[in-house]
C-alpha cells in the first residue's frame, strides 16, 4: 500500500547472498574445510567455471557450475550432509548491518534471495536474520543420498592434486569483448528457462578459438579440466549423476527463478529491484535494467557492474536500505534521484555517514565506481573471496 493507503505498484525487492548479505563463499569454504588444498582447488574450478562461460560459452553450461562439479569431490572425501550443515551453521559471516537492513526492505517491499550458494547455508543466514527461508531460491545439495564406491572415490581423490598443480587460467579483456561483439555478451537477457550463464547459450567460435585467448599452460589446464568432466567423469556412474542431480541457481536459472518470483507476486519488470555483485548475477541484473527496474552492483566486480545500471561500494547494507526505500516509493527514478543526491566527501576528507558508500551511475563514471568497488569488495571479503568470478 501506499503511504496513503491507495493500492500502488507491487514492487519487489531481490537480493543476492553472499557479497550484498555476507561475506563467505560457503562452497569454497566448505571445499577448503573437507578437501585436502581445498580453497586452490576451488579457485581453479572456478576460473575454469569463468572461461567456459566467458570465452567457451559451452551449452548448456550454467554460471555458477563451479557447485556443480565439486560434489561429487565432497562425496569422495566422505563429506556428509551433517558435515555441510554443522559448518555452514557456525560460519555465517553478515555483511555489517544486515539484519536491520533486511528488517527494513521487508517492512517495504516483498523481499526475496536468490542464491547459487547451498541449501545449508541460506538456512542457516534465515535462523541468524530470521528471514522467511520460503522466500528464498538456492541450489539444493543433498551427499547422504548417494553411496560412492571405493574404486572410484579414489580416483577422484587422486584428481585433487592434480587440479591443484595446475595454474589458475587466466585471459585478457578482449576475449569476453569479442564475444560481446557476436552476440553473446555477458550482460544481455537470458532466455527465462535458459540454463546457460550467457544470453542465447549458442557458442560464438569453435573450442580452438577459444582456446586461442589462453597461454599454452592454460590451454593444457583446460584439456585436463575438460578430460576429467567431460570424458572420464562420464564413466564414472555416482560421481556424474551426483553431478546431474545438483542443478545451481546462477546465471540464467536465476533469472528464470527472478522472473518465477515476479510473475506470483505480480509485479511487471519495472516493479523490480535486483542487488548483485558477480558473473551468477549479471542475466538478472542485465534483464532487470532493460525491463526498466532497477539493477544494482553492490561491491561488484566487473561482471556485476558491466550488467547493472546502478552501483554501491559501501562497507555496510545501510546503503542498500536507503536505495530500496527509496524504490518502494518512486520506482526507477526515485531511485535514480537518491543516487545523484548521495553525499560525497569532500576531496582530503575521510568519508563518515552516509558519504561512506559510494553510489553512482555505472554508465556515468564506469572508472570510478570500478575502483571503488573493488576496494569494497577486498575490505568486506577479503582478497581471495574478491578475487573469484
Amino acid at each position: 500500500m501506499s503511504a496513503g493507503g491507495e493500492a500502488g505498484p507491487a514492487r519487489i525487492y531481490v537480493t543476492d547472498c553472499e557479497g550484498p548479505l555476507t561475506k563467505n563463499d560457503n562452497a569454497q569454504e566448505i571445499a577448503a574445510r573437507f578437501i585436502p588444498d581445498g580453497a586452490e582447488f576451488f579457485a581453479r574450478l572456478s576460473k575454469y567455471d569463468d572461461f567456459l562461460v566467458d570465452v567457451a560459452h559451452k551449452q548448456g553450461y550454467n554460471a555458477g557450475n563451479t557447485l556443480r562439479l565439486i560434489p561429487p569431490f565432497f562425496e569422495a572425501f566422505s563429506v556428509s550432509d551433517e558435515d555441510v550443515e554443522l559448518f555452514s551453521a557456525e560460519g555465517v559471516l553478515l555483511v555489517p548491518g544486515v539484519a536491520k537492513a533486511l528488517d527494513q526492505i521487508r517492512a517495504l517491499l516483498p523481499t526475496f534471495i536468490i542464491s547459487t550458494s547451498y541449501t545449508p547455508y541460506l538456512k542457516a543466514l534465515c535462523d541468524l536474520t530470521g528471514f522467511p527461508v520460503e522466500n528464498v531460491r538456492c541450489t539444493e545439495l543433498s551427499l547422504d543420498a548417494w553411496e560412492m564406491p571405493e574404486e572410484e572415490a579414489d580416483w577422484l581423490r587422486g584428481w585433487a592434486p592434480r587440479v591443484c598443480a595446475r595454474p589458475l587460467i587466466e585471459y585478457p579483456d578482449e576475449a569476453m569483448t569479442a564475444a560481446e561483439g557476436h552476440g553473446a555478451g555477458r550482460a544481455g537477457a537470458a532466455e527465462p528457462a535458459a540454463e546457460c550463464g550467457v544470453p542465447g547459450a549458442a557458442p560464438w567460435h569453435s573450442p580452438d578459438e577459444a582456446l586461442a585467448w589462453l597461454s599454452a599452460e592454460d590451454r593444457e589446464t583446460v584439456r585436463e579440466l575438460d578430460r576429467l568432466f567431460w570424458q572420464e567423469m562420464q564413466e564414472h556412474p555416482v560421481s556424474l549423476a551426483l553431478t546431474e542431480a545438483v542443478r545451481p541457481i546462477g546465471g540464467g536459472m536465476k533469472l528464470a527463478a527472478l522472473e518465477e518470483i515476479a510473475a506470483a507476486q505480480g509485479a511487471a519488470g519495472a516493479d523490480v529491484m535486483y542487488v548483485g555483485d558477480s558473473i551468477t548475477d549479471t542475466p538478472p541484473l542485465a534483464a532487470v535494467r532493460e525491463w526498466g527496474g532497477v539493477s544494482l552492483s553492490f561491491n561488484g566486480n566487473g561482471y556485476a557492474l558491466a550488467a547493472a545500471e546502478f552501483a554501491a561500494a559501501s562497507p555496510d547494507a545501510a546503503v542498500a536500505a536507503e536505495l530500496a526505500k527509496a524504490f518502494a516509493g518512486g520506482g526507477r527514478d526515485g531511485v535514480e534521484a537518491a543516487v545523484r543526491r548521495w553525499p560525497r566527501p569532500r576531496k582530503g576528507e575521510k568519508p563518515t555517514g552516509r558519504a561512506r558508500a559510494r553510489v553512482g551511475l555505472t554508465a556515468e563514471e564506469p572508472e570510478a565506481l570500478a575502483e571503488a568497488s573493488a576496494a569494497a569488495r577486498r575490505s568486506v571479503r577479503g582478497e581471495r573471496i574478491a578475487s573469484l568470478g
